[in-house]
Protein backbone atom coordinates (compact mmCIF):
# COMPACT_ATOMS: atom_id res chain seq x y z
CA UNK A 1 0.00 0.00 0.00
CA UNK A 2 1.07 3.35 -0.93
CA UNK A 3 1.54 5.23 2.23
CA UNK A 4 0.81 8.91 0.17
CA UNK A 5 -2.46 7.78 -0.13
CA UNK A 6 -4.42 8.29 2.95
CA UNK A 7 -2.33 12.02 2.46
CA UNK A 8 -4.20 12.51 -0.61
CA UNK A 9 -7.57 11.67 0.39
CA UNK A 10 -7.07 14.03 3.21
CA UNK A 11 -5.65 16.89 1.23
CA UNK A 12 -8.99 16.45 -1.06
CA UNK A 13 -11.37 16.49 2.10
CA UNK A 14 -9.96 19.50 2.74
CA UNK A 15 -10.83 20.89 -0.49
CA UNK A 16 -14.34 20.20 -0.82
CA UNK A 17 -14.71 21.40 3.01
CA UNK A 18 -13.15 24.51 1.45
CA UNK A 19 -15.51 25.25 -1.05
CA UNK A 20 -18.45 24.34 0.39
CA UNK A 21 -18.19 26.88 3.09
CA UNK A 22 -16.87 29.58 0.64
CA UNK A 23 -20.35 29.04 -0.95
CA UNK A 24 -22.70 29.38 2.04
CA UNK A 25 -20.39 32.21 2.80
CA UNK A 26 -21.24 34.22 -0.41
CA UNK A 27 -25.08 33.15 -0.30
CA UNK A 28 -25.72 34.08 3.77
CA UNK A 29 -23.79 37.68 2.24
CA UNK A 30 -26.10 37.69 -0.45
CA UNK A 31 -29.46 37.44 1.63
CA UNK A 32 -27.78 39.70 3.97
CA UNK A 33 -27.35 42.32 1.61
CA UNK A 34 -30.71 42.13 0.22
CA UNK A 35 -32.71 42.35 3.83
CA UNK A 36 -30.30 45.90 4.25
CA UNK A 37 -31.64 46.98 0.92
CA UNK A 38 -35.36 46.34 2.05
CA UNK A 39 -34.96 48.09 5.29
CA UNK A 40 -33.44 51.39 3.62
CA UNK A 41 -36.04 52.18 1.45
CA UNK A 42 -38.55 54.74 3.05
CA UNK A 43 -42.79 53.64 2.68
CA UNK A 44 -44.41 55.78 0.02
CA UNK A 45 -46.94 58.19 1.65
CA UNK A 46 -49.96 59.24 -0.03
CA UNK A 47 -49.77 63.23 -1.48
CA UNK A 48 -52.89 64.23 -0.05
CA UNK A 49 -51.76 63.50 3.24
CA UNK A 50 -55.64 61.02 3.50
CA UNK A 51 -55.66 58.57 6.04
CA UNK A 52 -54.81 54.80 4.37
CA UNK A 53 -57.91 53.90 3.15
CA UNK A 54 -59.54 50.98 5.08
CA UNK A 55 -58.64 46.67 4.27
CA UNK A 56 -61.69 44.94 3.92
CA UNK A 57 -60.90 41.46 5.40
CA UNK A 58 -63.83 38.81 4.51
CA UNK A 59 -63.58 36.10 7.39
CA UNK A 60 -65.29 32.58 6.83
CA UNK A 61 -68.55 32.20 8.69
CA UNK A 62 -68.27 30.19 11.98
CA UNK A 63 -69.76 26.66 11.70
CA UNK A 64 -73.03 26.78 13.55
CA UNK A 65 -73.60 23.30 15.85
CA UNK A 66 -76.27 21.06 14.36
CA UNK A 67 -78.70 20.84 16.66
CA UNK A 68 -81.62 18.18 16.25
CA UNK A 69 -84.92 19.76 14.96
CA UNK A 70 -86.64 19.05 18.66
CA UNK A 71 -84.53 21.33 20.26
CA UNK A 72 -84.34 23.99 18.10
CA UNK A 73 -85.81 27.23 19.20
CA UNK A 74 -87.59 30.10 17.33
CA UNK A 75 -85.28 33.31 17.83
CA UNK A 76 -86.95 36.09 19.01
CA UNK A 77 -87.63 38.98 17.00
CA UNK A 78 -86.13 41.57 19.18
CA UNK A 79 -82.67 40.37 19.41
CA UNK A 80 -82.94 40.07 15.17
CA UNK A 81 -84.11 43.67 15.21
CA UNK A 82 -81.03 44.31 17.74
CA UNK A 83 -78.80 42.87 15.12
CA UNK A 84 -79.87 44.77 12.39
CA UNK A 85 -79.96 48.14 14.24
CA UNK A 86 -76.30 47.50 15.26
CA UNK A 87 -75.34 46.53 11.16
CA UNK A 88 -77.10 49.82 9.93
CA UNK A 89 -75.06 52.22 12.74
CA UNK A 90 -72.70 54.11 10.29
CA UNK A 91 -68.67 53.12 11.20
CA UNK A 92 -66.45 56.06 12.02
CA UNK A 93 -63.41 57.39 10.57
CA UNK A 94 -60.24 55.91 10.92
CA UNK A 95 -58.43 58.88 12.67
CA UNK A 96 -54.81 59.07 10.42
CA UNK A 97 -52.31 57.47 12.50
CA UNK A 98 -48.67 59.33 13.07
CA UNK A 99 -45.95 58.23 11.05
CA UNK A 100 -43.55 56.18 12.29
CA UNK A 101 -39.88 57.39 12.07
CA UNK A 102 -37.49 55.31 10.06
CA UNK A 103 -36.24 52.45 11.60
CA UNK A 104 -32.51 51.97 10.66
CA UNK A 105 -31.46 49.16 9.61
CA UNK A 106 -29.04 47.67 12.03
CA UNK A 107 -25.44 47.01 10.11
CA UNK A 108 -24.97 44.12 8.37
CA UNK A 109 -23.21 41.89 9.66
CA UNK A 110 -19.82 40.54 8.01
CA UNK A 111 -19.28 36.69 8.08
CA UNK A 112 -16.06 35.94 9.37
CA UNK A 113 -13.82 33.39 7.56
CA UNK A 114 -14.17 29.82 9.13
CA UNK A 115 -10.27 29.38 10.12
CA UNK A 116 -8.21 26.96 7.84
CA UNK A 117 -8.23 23.48 9.47
CA UNK A 118 -4.79 22.49 10.35
CA UNK A 119 -2.60 20.68 7.95
CA UNK A 120 -2.34 17.08 8.37
CA UNK A 121 0.00 15.87 10.24
CA UNK A 122 2.41 13.19 8.14
CA UNK A 123 2.33 10.16 8.72
CA UNK A 124 5.13 8.03 10.52
CA UNK A 125 6.18 5.07 8.91
CA UNK A 126 6.19 2.21 11.37
CA UNK A 127 10.22 1.29 12.35
CA UNK A 128 10.92 -1.68 12.58
CA UNK A 129 11.72 -3.12 16.02
CA UNK A 130 14.75 -3.51 17.34
CA UNK A 131 15.74 -7.40 18.10
CA UNK A 132 15.75 -7.92 21.78
CA UNK A 133 20.13 -9.02 22.34
CA UNK A 134 19.87 -11.42 25.21
CA UNK A 135 21.66 -10.26 28.24
CA UNK A 136 23.63 -13.21 29.21
CA UNK A 137 23.82 -13.02 32.23
CA UNK A 138 26.74 -13.95 34.75
CA UNK A 139 26.81 -17.42 36.13
CA UNK A 140 26.69 -17.41 39.68
CA UNK A 141 29.86 -18.75 41.53
CA UNK A 142 29.79 -22.33 42.44
CA UNK A 143 29.21 -22.70 46.20
CA UNK A 144 31.63 -24.22 48.17
CA UNK A 145 31.31 -27.71 48.34
CA UNK A 146 31.69 -28.72 52.21
CA UNK A 147 33.81 -31.90 52.48
CA UNK A 148 32.57 -34.90 54.07
CA UNK A 149 33.50 -36.30 57.55
CA UNK A 150 34.88 -39.66 57.00
CA UNK A 151 32.85 -42.56 56.63
CA UNK A 152 34.66 -44.32 59.49
CA UNK A 153 34.00 -41.88 61.77
CA UNK A 154 30.69 -41.50 61.46
CA UNK A 155 30.05 -45.15 61.88
CA UNK A 156 32.05 -45.07 64.76
CA UNK A 157 30.16 -42.83 66.43
CA UNK A 158 26.94 -44.31 65.79
CA UNK A 159 28.23 -47.96 67.54
CA UNK A 160 29.09 -45.70 70.49
CA UNK A 161 25.48 -44.52 70.82
CA UNK A 162 23.61 -47.69 69.75
CA UNK A 163 22.82 -49.82 72.78
CA UNK A 164 23.81 -53.79 72.34
CA UNK A 165 20.94 -55.90 73.37
CA UNK A 166 22.31 -59.10 75.30
CA UNK A 167 21.63 -62.57 73.31
CA UNK A 168 18.96 -64.85 74.37
CA UNK A 169 19.81 -68.55 73.95
CA UNK A 170 16.70 -69.49 71.63
CA UNK A 171 15.57 -73.78 71.37
CA UNK A 172 16.87 -75.08 68.27
CA UNK A 173 14.68 -75.57 65.44
CA UNK A 174 12.99 -79.33 65.03
CA UNK A 175 14.92 -80.93 62.19
CA UNK A 176 12.89 -81.05 58.88
CA UNK A 177 11.63 -84.21 57.03
CA UNK A 178 13.25 -84.77 54.04
CA UNK A 179 10.23 -84.66 51.10
CA UNK A 180 10.22 -87.82 48.65
CA UNK A 181 9.38 -86.84 45.22
CA UNK A 182 7.35 -88.76 43.36
CA UNK A 183 8.27 -90.68 40.88
CA UNK A 184 6.99 -90.35 37.56
CA UNK A 185 7.38 -93.75 34.95
CA UNK A 186 9.27 -93.13 32.33
CA UNK A 187 8.38 -93.67 28.53
CA UNK A 188 9.52 -96.97 27.20
CA UNK A 189 12.11 -95.82 24.57
CA UNK A 190 12.37 -99.09 21.49
CA UNK A 191 16.10 -100.57 21.37
CA UNK A 192 17.85 -98.34 18.80
CA UNK A 193 18.79 -101.78 16.70
CA UNK A 194 15.27 -102.21 15.73
CA UNK A 195 14.85 -98.48 14.62
CA UNK A 196 17.87 -98.83 12.13
CA UNK A 197 16.99 -102.74 11.38
CA UNK A 198 13.85 -101.23 10.09
CA UNK A 199 15.48 -98.24 7.49
CA UNK A 200 17.71 -100.75 5.99
CA UNK A 201 14.40 -102.89 5.18
CA UNK A 202 12.79 -100.25 3.89
CA UNK A 203 15.93 -99.53 1.95
CA UNK A 204 16.87 -102.39 0.35
CA UNK A 205 13.17 -103.17 -0.55
CA UNK A 206 13.02 -99.79 -2.52
CA UNK A 207 16.46 -100.53 -3.83
CA UNK A 208 15.04 -103.90 -5.65
CA UNK A 209 12.25 -102.00 -6.82
CA UNK A 210 14.58 -99.57 -8.26
CA UNK A 211 16.76 -102.27 -10.14
CA UNK A 212 13.03 -104.39 -11.18
CA UNK A 213 12.12 -101.00 -13.16
CA UNK A 214 15.19 -100.25 -14.19
CA UNK A 215 15.26 -103.86 -15.84
CA UNK A 216 12.20 -102.99 -17.07
CA UNK A 217 13.41 -100.07 -19.20
CA UNK A 218 15.91 -101.80 -20.51
CA UNK A 219 13.62 -104.35 -22.16
CA UNK A 220 11.23 -101.36 -23.75
CA UNK A 221 15.24 -99.71 -24.46
CA UNK A 222 15.44 -102.76 -26.43
CA UNK A 223 12.50 -103.63 -28.00
CA UNK A 224 12.34 -100.03 -29.60
CA UNK A 225 16.23 -99.74 -30.73
CA UNK A 226 15.01 -102.88 -32.88
CA UNK A 227 11.86 -101.35 -34.00
CA UNK A 228 13.91 -98.57 -35.21
CA UNK A 229 14.94 -94.85 -34.66
CA UNK A 230 13.46 -91.77 -35.81
CA UNK A 231 14.70 -87.60 -34.45
CA UNK A 232 12.14 -85.72 -33.11
CA UNK A 233 11.12 -82.12 -34.70
CA UNK A 234 10.98 -80.80 -31.16
CA UNK A 235 13.72 -77.87 -30.24
CA UNK A 236 16.56 -78.62 -28.04
CA UNK A 237 15.49 -76.39 -25.29
CA UNK A 238 11.93 -77.86 -25.61
CA UNK A 239 13.34 -81.28 -25.81
CA UNK A 240 15.23 -80.94 -22.27
CA UNK A 241 12.51 -79.47 -20.94
CA UNK A 242 10.37 -82.41 -21.18
CA UNK A 243 13.05 -84.84 -20.33
CA UNK A 244 13.75 -82.77 -16.60
CA UNK A 245 9.88 -83.13 -16.16
CA UNK A 246 9.78 -86.96 -17.43
CA UNK A 247 12.99 -87.59 -14.77
CA UNK A 248 11.04 -85.27 -12.00
CA UNK A 249 7.68 -87.61 -12.56
CA UNK A 250 10.24 -90.84 -11.67
CA UNK A 251 11.29 -88.91 -8.83
CA UNK A 252 10.59 -90.50 -5.47
CA UNK A 253 11.09 -90.41 -1.63
CA UNK A 254 14.69 -91.11 -1.07
CA UNK A 255 15.94 -94.33 1.15
CA UNK A 256 16.14 -94.17 4.56
CA UNK A 257 13.93 -90.56 4.44
CA UNK A 258 17.02 -88.78 3.46
CA UNK A 259 17.56 -86.03 1.48
CA UNK A 260 20.28 -85.75 -0.78
CA UNK A 261 21.34 -83.89 -4.77
CA UNK A 262 23.85 -85.92 -7.39
CA UNK A 263 24.71 -85.37 -10.56
CA UNK A 264 24.32 -88.28 -13.13
CA UNK A 265 25.20 -88.44 -17.13
CA UNK A 266 23.62 -90.53 -19.08
CA UNK A 267 23.67 -91.88 -23.28
CA UNK A 268 20.43 -92.84 -25.19
CA UNK A 269 20.09 -93.39 -28.59
CA UNK A 270 18.21 -91.74 -31.42
CA UNK A 271 14.88 -93.05 -30.22
CA UNK A 272 15.21 -91.82 -26.89
CA UNK A 273 16.16 -95.34 -25.28
CA UNK A 274 18.87 -94.64 -22.43
CA UNK A 275 21.76 -96.64 -22.62
CA UNK A 276 24.22 -96.42 -19.85
CA UNK A 277 24.16 -93.94 -17.09
CA UNK A 278 26.71 -93.44 -14.23
CA UNK A 279 27.16 -91.02 -11.65
CA UNK A 280 28.98 -87.36 -11.81
CA UNK A 281 28.57 -86.12 -8.49
CA UNK A 282 27.88 -88.15 -5.39
CA UNK A 283 25.59 -86.59 -2.40
CA UNK A 284 27.41 -88.41 -0.20
CA UNK A 285 25.53 -91.17 0.38
CA UNK A 286 25.56 -94.09 -1.66
CA UNK A 287 21.99 -95.31 -0.95
CA UNK A 288 20.37 -91.82 -2.36
CA UNK A 289 23.10 -92.26 -5.11
CA UNK A 290 21.96 -95.33 -5.99
CA UNK A 291 18.71 -94.54 -5.80
CA UNK A 292 19.27 -91.72 -8.14
CA UNK A 293 21.05 -94.00 -11.02
CA UNK A 294 17.94 -95.84 -10.68
CA UNK A 295 15.21 -92.89 -11.47
CA UNK A 296 17.23 -91.93 -15.13
CA UNK A 297 17.15 -95.18 -16.04
CA UNK A 298 12.61 -95.95 -14.92
CA UNK A 299 12.15 -93.03 -16.96
CA UNK A 300 13.85 -94.45 -19.95
CA UNK A 301 12.91 -94.16 -23.03
CA UNK A 302 12.90 -90.15 -22.85
CA UNK A 303 11.36 -88.01 -25.75
CA UNK A 304 12.74 -88.66 -28.60
CA UNK A 305 15.75 -86.30 -29.23
CA UNK A 306 15.91 -83.82 -32.28
CA UNK A 307 18.76 -84.05 -34.63
CA UNK A 308 22.09 -82.07 -34.12
CA UNK A 309 21.44 -82.92 -30.43
CA UNK A 310 24.73 -84.84 -28.67
CA UNK A 311 23.78 -88.56 -27.52
CA UNK A 312 24.35 -87.97 -23.61
CA UNK A 313 23.24 -85.14 -21.49
CA UNK A 314 24.36 -84.30 -17.78
CA UNK A 315 21.90 -83.40 -15.40
CA UNK A 316 21.35 -83.12 -11.07
CA UNK A 317 18.54 -84.46 -9.66
CA UNK A 318 17.06 -84.22 -5.97
CA UNK A 319 15.46 -86.40 -3.91
CA UNK A 320 13.51 -85.48 -0.63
Amino acid sequence: MNPAAPYRNRVQKIGEISLWTGAGILVLSAHIAAAALLMQEEPTMPADNAPPSAIMIELAPEPEAVMPEEEQIAPDTSDSEKVESEQTQPIEEAQPESTPDPIEPPPPEIAEPLPEPPPPEPVEEPTPPEPEIAETLPEPPPEPIEEPEPIEEQVMAALDNVEVPLPTMRPPPPPEKPEVAEKKPEPKKEPVKRVERRKQQQAQKEMAEAKAEATQSDRNAASQTSSGSRFSSLSPATWKSRVQSRLARNARRCPGGNTGTAAVRFNFDNGGNVTSVSLQRSSGDSNIDDYIVSIVRRASPIPAPPAGVPNFLTQALTCS
